[in-house]
């Protein structure tokens, strides 16, 4: 019959832990993966597509295409494509290029062990916005072991492979230790005896907190759920913390996770005529009070919350926003720099699409190519003055808004200089498309815009996402973009 043979989750991966992550998902959904255990391409998992769950497994890695002129619009995600999820490369074979003899049907779930590579005391990894990194940095510093950011790429000495930028360093480990970390966090290591003399940031790891509303509260769950499941620290607050204040003092990092509404619902969140709520634990509720709790669900954090949480920027904490929560900053004032753009007939439902990486020298794009996929669904945008531009650190989509486009007519209504033709015009290059995997309506809209913005307030920084990489535990590939920003918190200017 016509159709793939196969599906091949190749051996070399980016991000060798995710890889194992997917073959481990596809197996609790009922579908067969094997391993090639001999022959050339020994060490690849291979998903044949003679067996029952074939047409679940083709529709889990393969691109979803929603119609556009669909009667009935979908309101909620409309992509799943593994593949593009998780980071992870995914080939399809027409003609199945194995030894069916190779192969063998695993039977239980798989993990990557790191490897470790090289003589010496210090511990390289070779950054590729893997996952379990920033992970890894807080067990390494629970061994009292240090962690440090290259900035710039360069070489071992002994070995030819660039470090790519923003390779992360671990001294003071044990081989021991060193040999825990790489299997326990799946990431290999590359030992070696010097360091290259290149820019360098040591790393110090951040005390997080993640705030929580009490009139939404869903996003952020899923936002406390990947950090347990990461095993990255946290501390959970809400609007009574802020109206504390002395924040600065608590927290380095402070979360705030995609909120529904605008600045008014962050500010007041439940209506305090329907006070005082408590949520507290009691005899008569003992389930409440858990995992926060408060005297009274009402009446927000209020203007003197706020102005605390702008004091906690401006003395040199990093606020990091997601997705509309971004939005409700602007409507706050606390980052005035980003304003809403407001695009009334992009209708943009959970896709999969490509995005640009304008400074891949930034920190926080650290692993990251230039182009790549992220999951986006509906939600406010923000843009900046043109002058302003160099905050915009990732745009949607691959070309530049109109207004930054090089201009090319004629001054004043004369040429600078006589005009040479070209014999043999280039032919321009097509552009990448946005859109690969789902549906969004006049797209055009929303190309070039911003996706990730980094402003400098005070003495600290508010990393604004205008999408949310931590989407209901779906879109690992994106998280990275978030565990960057918390790595890289104090040499984000």
């Amino acid at each position: 019959k016509d159709g793939p043979k196969a599906f091949v989750i190749g051996k070399q991966q980016r991000d060798p832990a995710m890889a194992a992550y997917l073959v481990n998902q596809l197996r609790t959904q009922g579908i067969e993966v094997h391993k090639a255990e001999t022959g050339k391409n020994q060490g690849d998992y291979v998903v044949l597509l003679n067996q029952p769950y074939r047409n679940y497994a083709y529709s889990l890695l393969t691109k979803q295409n929603y119609p556009k002129e669909a009667k009935f619009p979908p309101y909620d995600a409309i992509a799943w494509t593994l593949q593009y999820l998780n980071g992870v490369n995914v080939t399809q074979q027409d003609t199945l290029k194995y030894e069916v003899s190779d192969l063998k049907l695993l039977t239980a779930d798989v993990k990557y062990d790191g490897k470790i590579e090289g003589d010496g005391t210090y511990y390289v990894v070779n950054y590729k916005a893997q996952n379990t990194v920033l992970p890894a940095a807080y067990w390494a510093k629970s061994q009292n072991a240090k962690t440090t950011v290259l900035d710039a790429k360069t070489t071992l000495e002994g070995r030819k492979d660039t470090l790519a930028q923003g390779a992360v360093v671990f001294s003071g480990l044990t081989a021991d230790q060193a040999k825990q970390l790489a299997e326990k966090f799946s990431v290999d290591l590359i030992s070696t005896k010097t360091l290259p003399s290149v820019k360098q940031h040591e790393v110090s790891l951040p005390r997080v907190a993640i705030y929580h509303t009490w009139y939404q509260t869903q996003d952020e769950g899923w936002s406390r759920y990947t950090f347990e499941q990461r095993g990255i620290p946290y501390t959970s607050i809400h609007k009574d913390h802020l109206k504390k204040g002395n924040l600065r003092s608590q927290f380095d990092v402070i979360l705030v996770p995609r909120v529904g509404g605008t600045g008014a619902n962050f500010l007041h969140e439940v209506d305090a005529k329907f006070g005082p709520m408590p949520y507290t634990k009691t005899v008569e509720f003992p389930s409440h009070g858990t995992p926060s709790s408060t005297d009274d669900m009402t009446g927000g954090p209020g203007f003197e919350g706020v102005a605390e949480l702008k004091k906690f920027v401006d003395e040199g904490g990093v606020l990091i926003t997601l997705d509309n929560s971004s939005s409700i900053m602007s409507d706050l004032g606390i980052v005035r720099e980003l304003k809403r753009y407001e695009s009334p007939t992009l209708f943009h439902p959970g896709s999969i699409i490509q995005v640009k990486n304008r400074q891949p020298s930034h920190p926080i794009m650290y692993g990251y190519p230039e182009t790549f996929p992220i999951f986006k669904g509906q939600g406010a945008l923000l843009q900046t003055e043109k002058r302003d531009r160099d905050m915009m650190l990732m745009q949607y989509g691959t070309k530049p808004l109109k207004e930054e486009e090089e201009y090319k007519g004629l001054i004043m209504g004369m040429p600078d200089k006589k005009e040479v033709k070209d014999p043999k015009p280039a032919t321009p290059k097509p552009e990448p498309p946005y859109v690969l995997s789902g549906m969004v309506r006049n797209e055009q809209t929303i190309i070039g815009h911003g996706a990730i913005f980094n402003v400098p307030v005070g003495k600290g920084q508010v990393v604004a996402f205008t999408f949310d990489p931590l989407h209901r535990y779906l879109n690992h590939h994106d998280a990275p973009l978030l565990w960057n920003a918390i790595l890289n918190w104090n040499a984000l200017r």
